[in-house]
């Protein structure tokens, strides 16, 4: 039977795959919808990216499903106050996720240029405003969030919508969604062709050039935040040996996961005209390092509080009992692998290059 502390670090590290599982999948299809009404010039080459991901793109969100449906069983408490804290964000997120399920079904349905660029528009919508949001909600929980807890254990929030942009969560924000701009642009190369392929070069070079610089700015502002922020030597980082900027002195092998994710980006400018594999294989790294780096300069926070920095929520004490982890760690060795090893083979099966010959021969099958 493992100890209390190690089911907690083994489920920190499950919900950290968890992600990263949605991202790299995930990750590729909202790209696309982001740059769909950009690379893509006539009715065919849109339907062709949207063909790229169709066979996929319902079937990628079983990874955030599982990464939420982990948070609310091992970290219920963090799960409650995360929703109070984010409430709009992530509800207008919600909201704005209706239009691409909506816009790959019913775009189709009517022969009609402006019917079509509507529902471009909305996939667009529906892609490029959770990955924002998403962005602003990971840079927020750098700075800390206004809420405390009662004696009841609950959370007593004192946050608006407009305060959560602030510089640093913005700048997440668009760090997020070039990030996944590049990830969908490398992912769309290796599947097409023709007059396709010279777009999107274009742009694997600007957004793999914005996320790196967004990247590299984040963590100098962060740096200087923290600089001048007591929140290092607080008693409540000592007593939890972490906190921010702490974690690279306490684990110095933690500096190879920032130096990874630039290593992505930088590959993936220099390989974005010829070599369309290793770029979407640095995207992938990329979003690997700024994962990680994520995870590992916050660990053990999950959920920092600005006001009250001992109500901040650790992975330690917002999780659930010994028991509950014990029983949900044995579903998850069991159904993981089993979801991991389905999505390859789906991968597998359904790779191949869409041309426009393709999308006209299956006219009729076809988004």
């Amino acid at each position: 039977m493992l100890e209390l502390e190690t089911l907690q670090i083994i489920w920190w590290v499950l919900i950290c795959v968890l992600f990263t599982a949605f991202m790299l999948t995930s990750g590729f299809d909202t790209g696309i919808g982001i740059i769909l009404p950009f690379a893509a010039k006539t009715d065919t080459e849109r339907r062709i990216l949207i063909n790229v991901l169709a066979p996929h793109w319902d079937g990628n969100q079983v990874w955030l499903v599982l990464a939420i449906g982990a948070i609310f069983a091992a970290w219920p408490v963090i799960y409650g106050t995360s929703f109070s804290l984010f409430y709009f964000p992530l509800m207008l997120a919600l909201f704005c996720l209706f239009f691409r399920p909506l816009g790959f079904d019913y775009r189709g349905k009517i022969d009609d240029p402006r019917w079509r660029e509507f529902w471009d528009w909305g996939i667009f919508v529906g892609s490029i405003f959770p990955t924002f949001f998403l962005g602003v909600i990971i840079g927020n929980l750098f700075i800390g969030l206004p809420f405390s807890m009662d004696e009841l254990h609950r959370a007593m929030v004192s946050t608006t919508f407009i305060s959560l942009f602030n510089p640093f969560a913005i700048l997440s924000g668009i760090f997020c969604t070039s990030l996944l701009i590049l990830h969908g642009a490398s992912y769309s190369k290796m599947r097409t062709d023709e007059a396709l392929n010279t777009r999107l070069a274009k742009f694997i070079k600007a957004s793999s050039l914005a996320s790196l610089i967004s990247f590299i700015l984040m963590g100098l502002l962060l740096w200087q935040i923290m600089d001048g922020n007591t929140i290092n030597t607080t008693a409540l980082v000592e007593t939890t040996k972490a906190g921010w900027l702490n974690n690279y002195q306490l684990y110095p092998n933690l500096i190879i996961a920032p130096i990874v994710g630039i290593f992505g980006l930088a590959t993936a400018y220099l390989f974005s005209n010829n070599f369309p594999l290793l770029t979407f294989l640095s995207s992938c790294i990329a979003i690997i390092g700024a994962i990680v780096t994520a995870a590992g300069s916050l660990f053990p926070f999950i959920v920092p509080s600005s006001i009250a920095l001992q109500d901040s929520l650790t992975i330690f004490n917002g999780s659930s009992s010994s028991y509950a982890l014990q029983v949900m760690s044995i579903a998850a060795a069991f159904f993981i692998p089993i979801i991991f090893i389905y999505t390859a083979w789906c991968y597998r099966k359904l790779w191949g290059k869409l041309t426009t010959r393709f999308i006209r021969e299956n006219d009729h099958s076809l988004y």
